[in-house]
């Protein structure tokens, strides 16, 4: 290990020992957006042995493929960036992981203190820029060689690594000023490091195992109502472990006699398949308002964030019913507003053997379930370019060791009604904190440097609206495909009302795009196919290797849109 006096000036052993500290805390990957302030810790980042570095010219961008290596990975990826509006280019990233509980480490270089609020070049308020999206933030000291400062500074980064994990997780923010000289090989006059610190001593904080509460199926149906008239709900939940996760909602179900509703957007769809109190189909169920009168529930557990669901929502809002949440701690995730309570906290199994309870209600559940996929499978299955089928397209061609990130808007809609896989499948990855669009393409192609396949299901102004992404393809070491479902347009917005103004939907809400996606592939040197049709689409999709893929697939908005409509309508 290389000791203090070998650096030639103070930025040089501070960034050092930062990322010392960082490394034996567990960080693996970093994003840095190039820069000129921020240079002490990215050469330092750039000189860690075994450390994943990923550079990306656009900050937005950046930020982003930050919040997918850490939804992948499930541990925090750091973000380093200059002074200046740099910083400003994070937010919607930081939004987003503060919504989905994703640890993120946020490194903003500053100027120091007497270059502030006097226009120095590229200067702005960086302390609070972030607002209250943070779960915690704090400035770091100017560089120095006082033994006090390089324990506050070792001890900073020990408490932001830990607080991004929890108990409420998220990103943390650390502004960090530095003063010149800012390059490592630029000599300091006067520098001197502490006499006889060591950096393998200093540094060698001890482990930072995050322990989360546990609990049991059994605790959870202890302090639920005593009906049988209640469901497990089961949002786009992170999971640590899938079948951990699983056998302990089959527990809690079998329990209670509950059956589990799960969303198409939670990997758990898949590995409940096949147990008989798994429904998928709750959306197309309760939009019949016969089905939605007779199913309605006394009570009800919410596992992570409710599903997209519309009809499940307005369903569950309408009962008022009592509630118990689960799976994030210390926050409100029900938009219902109905009578909840929360237990912080993760739902693992006992292992204990439990006789099923079969109730009339969860009969009814299982009764209502087959009709609504045979229905659901007549929908899906047409001939034509109908956008619903894709999805069911990826269901047969990834497996249980792939990941399938879906975009919002119309995608994760159709995940919701027609992604009934037989089996475990995919790993499934959404950004569903905030719900937008934004850094869609970036956090799929950051989720993929992880090394496990990865496909991306988006419309063309999801893609169009993070194309920048496409700067961070050239030497991509990941595997990602992006699947592209183009129909010129917002498709989404011709379900709303809106929809029916003549004169100005189409400039307004419909958002007409004329791209030559091919030509904007080629100019990043990405790969592009055009897929003419269900065979060939499946062709495209078996095409695996490291490096960034784009498959185009077109449609036509409208007759999408007037066919889902239909389709549904003709289930009341």
């Amino acid at each position: 290990m290389a000791r203090a006096t070998q650096h030639l000036n103070t930025n040089a052993l501070w960034a050092d020992i930062g990322v010392r500290t960082l490394r034996l805390l567990g960080l693996t990957h970093v994003v840095i957006s190039p820069g000129s302030r921020s240079t002490p810790l990215a050469h330092a980042f750039a000189e860690s042995a075994g450390l994943h570095v990923t550079v990306a010219l656009d900050e937005r961008s950046a930020g982003f493929i930050a919040l997918g290596l850490a939804k992948a990975t499930g541990h925090p990826a750091a973000l380093l960036c200059t002074s200046g509006t740099a910083a400003a280019n994070y937010l919607p990233a930081v939004i987003e992981a503060r919504l989905a509980a994703t640890p993120l480490l946020i490194l903003t270089a500053d100027r120091p203190p007497e270059l502030r609020e006097c226009h120095s070049g590229q200067t702005i308020t960086q302390n609070g820029l972030y607002g209250t999206y943070p779960v915690w933030s704090a400035e770091a000291a100017v560089p120095s060689t006082d033994l006090t400062l390089l324990r506050h500074w070792r001890q900073l980064l020990v408490d932001a690594w830990q607080r991004s994990q929890g108990p409420l997780a998220g990103p943390v923010h650390l502004n960090l000023p530095f003063r010149d000289p800012l390059a490592p090989a630029d000599v300091e006059k006067g520098f001197k490091a502490p006499a006889g610190l060591n950096l393998e001593t200093f540094t060698a904080v001890p482990p930072c195992g995050i322990v989360r509460p546990t609990l049991t199926p059994a605790t959870v149906a202890s302090l639920l109502p005593k009906t049988d008239r209640g469901v497990i709900v089961v949002g786009p939940h992170a999971f640590e472990d899938r079948d951990e996760s699983a056998a302990a909602l089959r527990e809690l179900s079998q329990l209670t006699g509950w059956p589990i509703l799960s969303d198409g957007a939670g990997t758990l769809r898949g590995d409940l398949a096949g147990d008989a109190s798994l429904v998928s189909g709750y959306d197309l169920i309760l939009r019949g308002a016969k089905s939605a009168h007779t199913l309605r529930p006394q009570a009800a557990v919410f596992v992570g964030p409710l599903p997209t669901s519309k009809a499940l929502r307005a369903w569950l809002k309408e009962g008022d019913i009592t509630v118990i949440q689960l799976g994030r701690a210390g926050e409100n995730t029900d938009p219902t507003h109905s009578r909840w309570s929360r237990l912080d906290g993760q739902l693992v199994p006992s292992g204990d053997k439990i006789s099923a309870r079969i109730t009339a209600y969860a009969k009814a559940w299982q009764t209502a379930q087959k009709a609504a996929a045979k229905k659901l499978t007549r929908i899906v299955n047409v001939d034509w370019a109908f956008e619903g089928r894709v999805v069911s397209l990826l269901d047969e061609a990834l497996g249980p060791d792939d990941r399938l990130f879906v975009g919002s808007s119309m995608p994760i809609r159709d995940l919701e009604w027609f992604y009934h896989p037989p089996g475990p499948g995919p790993e499934i990855l959404t950004n569903r904190g905030a719900n937008g669009i934004d850094g869609t393409v970036s956090t799929a192609l950051g989720a993929s440097l992880d090394g496990k396949r990865t496909v991306l299901l988006c419309g063309d102004l999801t893609f169009l609206h993070d194309s920048n992404a496409l700067l961070s393809a050239y030497g991509h070491r990941g595997d990602l495909t992006v699947v592209v479902i183009n129909n010129q347009g917002g498709g989404i917005f011709n379900h709303l009302a809106v929809a029916d103004d003549t004169a100005h939907f189409e400039k307004l809400w419909g958002t007409p795009q004329a791209v030559d996606l091919g030509k904007l592939c080629a100019a990043h040197k990405v790969r592009h196919d055009l897929a003419e049709g269900w065979s060939d689409l499946r062709r495209h999709l078996e095409i695996r290797g490291k490096g960034v893929r784009v498959i185009e697939f077109r449609t036509d908005r409208e007759t999408n849109a007037a066919w889902r409509q239909k389709s549904f309508r003709s289930q009341k």
